[in-house]
């Protein structure tokens, strides 16, 4: 099978030729893999997404997800990198060691009107909450499919879709319309007191995160990226607990589901929830979700654990520990890739990945012990693991 045929058996509960890998590769990592300097990188939107999709071909992946940046200029001054715009004003510090984020100076330079803010309003970071009543939910501008195209990203993505070909799966990026999205406008301390003390203000800035997220995601099908992604790292039970996120997550990321099955029944949704996700398993299965992930061992949970729990019923992905790529050695990593296999996909609906994003330190021998654990543990016959 070729990879786009594989993750698409593997992540419809189907038993393919062999488990799928996908190594979650993002820019920073991909730039170290690709010895490209990560300053360029930032600044060209279209090099992060081609530097992803490069590195999975590298490491022999099957799959890479897409993320698309904003056009952001820099300067460096005294070894930090710090965004400027058109006319040379200093807006912020990027965290450079972090998400790359650029940590603005002050509220204004992030307009809630603005479409090209809000698509990429995960990049940029303000000094005090951008949400604060419902006058600015109000505001906060929903970019429609159309505007991905208006704006580049459309045929930044197809040449990376013509380059790759038939050597891997390309992942659209519908980002987050729950508590992260929310997080990413508010910050960690605001959110978490909002979802006592102004529920109401949460759902209603959510629900303009589904919208922005459904938009997102048919601009990602209708140029042909199948498989997405729908992040909520935030919302975890190692942050809320499962009645918070039952009344705040649950209903929201339904909804996403909802819509984008609706709009093209063939697309398959898989979602980023890191740490401890098993009192919520059965829950997320109700979402719609077509795959979980990424199966954060780091959570205190295993593969197994979950796939006992939801049998055949959803597919899975993920369970190697994320520090492995960087503290273990190859056979090590190979080691636990084939216990992850074992355990979760036995009769198929699994993809063989990381429990979150991979270090940028990782040593590419580390990324390719998943393709030799594959070859070497990973093949069905008769419908079951060999």
């Amino acid at each position: 099978m070729k990879p786009k045929e594989r993750i698409l058996k593997a992540i419809s509960g189907k038993v393919p030729d062999s488990v799928p890998s996908i190594p979650k590769i993002w820019v920073d990592l991909a730039a170290n893999l690709m010895d490209i300097s990560l300053l360029r990188v930032i600044q060209e939107p279209y090099l992060a997404l081609k530097i992803i999709a490069d590195a999975a071909i590298l490491v022999k992946a099957d799959g890479a997800r897409q993320f698309h940046f904003p056009e952001r200029k820099v300067i460096v001054d005294k070894e930090k990198v710090i965004e400027i715009d058109e006319h040379g004003k200093h807006l912020g510090v990027i965290d450079m060691m972090g998400g790359l984020v650029t940590q603005l100076y002050h509220n204004n330079s992030i307009d809630l009107t603005n479409p090209y803010h809000v698509a990429h309003q995960h990049f940029w970071k303000t000094p005090e909450p951008l949400i604060r009543n419902m006058e600015d939910v109000k505001s906060l501008v929903v970019p429609d499919k159309n505007f991905y195209h208006e704006t580049g990203c459309a045929k930044r993505q197809k040449e990376i879709l013509n380059s790759s070909g038939d050597k891997i799966l390309l992942i659209g990026d519908c980002n987050s319309a729950t508590l992260a999205f929310y997080v990413d406008l508010c910050g960690y301390e605001k959110s978490l007191f909002d979802l006592v003390d102004n529920p109401s203000l949460v759902h209603a800035t959510m629900e303009k995160g589904v919208a922005i997220a459904v938009e997102r995601g048919k601009f990602n099908i209708d140029i042909g990226l199948n498989v997405l992604r729908l992040n909520d790292s935030v919302a975890n039970m190692s942050v809320i607990s499962p009645k918070f996120w039952r009344e705040f997550i649950f209903p929201h990321m339904k909804d996403v589901c909802s819509e984008l099955h609706n709009y093209y029944p063939e697309v398959k949704i898989y979602c980023h929830i890191c740490g401890n996700i098993m009192p919520i398993v059965d829950d997320l299965i109700k979402t719609g979700l077509d795959c979980i992930g990424p199966l954060d061992p780091l959570g205190n949970f295993t593969p197994g654990e979950v796939r006992e729990k939801v049998d055949g019923q959803v597919s899975l992905m993920g369970g190697i520990n994320t520090i492995s790529f960087i503290q273990h050695e190859p056979e090590e990593v190979l080691e636990e890739a084939r216990q992850c296999m074992q355990e979760a996909g036995r009769n198929g609906g699994y993809i063989l990945s990381s429990g979150c994003v991979i270090p940028r330190i990782a040593k590419i021998e580390n990324l390719l012990a998943l393709n030799d654990a594959v070859k070497k543990y990973g093949n069905y016959q008769n419908g079951i693991l060999v």
